[in-house]
């Protein structure tokens, strides 16, 4: 039961975000006025929130005729058989998970400035619904997938998306409730209003944080604003300049109190975690990269000034106030962001697969001089390892006058060879990689049945499985790195043929193939897939997606 409530709770709160955010999204620039009368009518008693949003203004606004609206009119009349500008009001509506049926009821309440075709809308919307009569009015009940509709007249929209939320809403017949109460005195004139009675969901919110993993000691004191908070609202409007209202309606005002000190050290937390982020994610050594950081943190740090924190009595009013400007760069930035991410993201696995895949090369061309692979290890006379096969293959990638400086007949860590480290060469450096230099991620599978599972070197005509069929070498984990000189590779584990890979870079890994070839290997590739990939041997058909 507790399990079911925390996945209830969860959808609600997805649910109602998801409407507070789209409203608030389109709501960027669109100029206030006064308010209209809205029919709360439709708002049944289980209600917990309520979205408020004025489609017609938002669509007709000087302001945003530089957007797409005539997409989003098109798209509107296609899909839903509604011209999204002649709505004038909506309210969206989410209901208490268990009343009105096993899954939070959410609804709406459209009000046209002109007649809507009911038709169109019934055939987009609930397309193959039933026609039935419930309190004497007629309704449309829609199948798996579809709405269910009430139409009380050609200006009139009432949808759910099951038939019990549609009767509920249809039966609320002016439901004196919290959420009502709080939306008759929440200003509708915004642009876009959301309300929230938070004493009502406040259990299902707290059963939703017990089941939330360890929260991080900075943040643990966060924990308890739901059990301060009463009421919340949330408001937009853009004029001359953009409005954002969170009013937090609290217990009292002691607890009024508490909230304003959370939301102070949340503005503090919030500006040393985006610097951080900025900073280990986009700041490098490139002089645009840099550049970009500090454009961040300095738009960051300029948009929390501009948040306000303000407490009367039982209430906490959280407001932000600037250039409409200050949204499009949040825009422009979250946009930005992630596509130069793309880019270097993009730029390191290209190097990545250069860097193996002259591995690869100057593995060939040894065997090629020696008539087999090099062994795991150069190894002195009583079979003890001293130094990695990376050194062995020095010369093959033009490295052959650090390779003459090497004591071979001297493990990796003597005095003399330590020295060397330092000098390790770029190829084996993953870009991807972090840590201390003269450590690589390029590692050699060891174990039964691999190509280096052995002491002795291979000879290609051994590999039976096929050389385009079998990993010679890997980009392994950070914490796998070893110093290049170590005789230390990656230990496979058949059962467990994923152990050390798959996290340098999200969601793949990058292999060298025994033909020279270097393939990006996807985390969820099947383990059978994976095994067979390692072995040389094994007699097993390989292929990857």
């Amino acid at each position: 039961m507790k399990r079911r409530s925390c996945e209830l709770f969860r959808t609600t709160v997805i649910l109602g975000a998801a409407v507070t955010v789209c409203a608030a999204v389109v709501s960027l620039a669109a100029p206030a006025r006064a308010a209209d009368a809205f029919n709360l009518s439709y708002i049944p008693a289980d209600a917990v929130a309520a979205v408020v949003v004025h489609p017609q203004r938002i669509l007709t606004a000087p302001e945003l005729q530089f957007l797409p609206v005539e997409v989003a009119v098109a798209a509107g009349i296609q899909y839903a058989g509604i011209d999204p500008s002649t709505v004038e009001q909506a309210i969206g509506v989410v209901g208490m998970p268990g009343q009105a049926g096993p899954q939070p009821g959410v609804g709406a309440v459209l009000r046209f400035s002109k007649p809507y075709a009911e038709d169109q809308v019934l055939a987009r919307l609930a397309p193959g619904a039933a026609e039935m009569i419930f309190d004497g009015k007629a309704i449309h009940v829609g199948g798996p997938g579809a709405l269910s509709l009430y139409m009380p007249n050609d200006r009139t929209l009432v949808a759910a998306i099951s038939e019990v939320q549609l009767k509920s809403m249809i039966s609320a017949k002016d439901v004196d409730s919290r959420l009502t109460k709080l939306l008759k005195r929440a200003d509708l004139s915004k642009t876009a209003v959301a309300v929230v009675d938070f004493t009502t969901l406040r259990p299902l919110a707290m059963m939703g944080l017990q089941a939330l993993p360890p929260v991080p000691p900075p943040f643990q004191e966060f924990l308890r604003a739901p059990e301060l908070i009463s009421s919340i609202e949330l408001s937009a409007n853009v004029g001359s300049t953009m409005e954002l209202r969170l009013l937090l309606g609290a217990n009292d005002a002691k607890a009024a109190s508490e909230l304003d000190a959370m939301a102070a050290k949340a503005k503090r937390l919030a500006l040393e975690f985006v610097q951080q982020q900025v900073a280990s994610e986009v700041a490098g050594n490139d002089p645009v990269q840099q550049a970009l950081a500090q454009y961040m943190q300095r738009i960051t740090k300029r948009t929390l000034d501009e948040i306000h924190v303000k407490t009367a009595g039982e209430q906490v009013t959280i407001s932000f106030e600037g250039s409409p400007a200050i949204g499009s760069v949040g825009v422009m930035t979250a946009l930005l962001l992630p596509a130069v991410q793309a880019a270097r993201e993009a730029a390191r696995r290209t190097q990545s697969m250069n860097n193996l895949k002259q591995i690869g090369l100057a593995m060939h061309i040894y065997a090629d001089a020696h008539r087999k692979l090099p062994t795991r290890a150069i190894y002195d006379k009583q079979g003890k390892p001293l130094l990695s096969w990376r050194v062995a293959i020095l010369p093959f990638i033009e490295q052959d006058a650090l390779y003459k400086q090497f004591h071979l007949d001297e493990p990796w860590d003597s005095e003399h060879n330590r020295k060397l480290i330092a000098q390790m060469p770029a190829t084996y450096r993953s870009p991807n990689q972090t840590g201390e230099p003269g450590t690589t991620v390029y590692l050699t599978p060891n174990g039964d049945g691999t190509l280096f599972g052995g002491k002795d070197g291979l000879k290609f005509a051994q590999v039976t499985d096929g050389l385009s069929n079998t990993i010679m070498a890997v980009e392994a984990d950070n914490d796998q790195a070893a110093p290049w000189t170590k005789p230390d590779d990656l230990k496979y584990d058949a059962k467990d043929p994923f152990k050390g890979l798959g996290h340098l870079r999200p969601g793949i890994f990058e292999a060298l193939l025994g033909d020279g070839s270097v393939q990006v290997i996807s985390n969820s590739v099947d383990a059978d897939v994976l095994r067979a990939l390692f072995t040389f041997g094994g007699g097993e058909a390989v292929s990857l997606p």
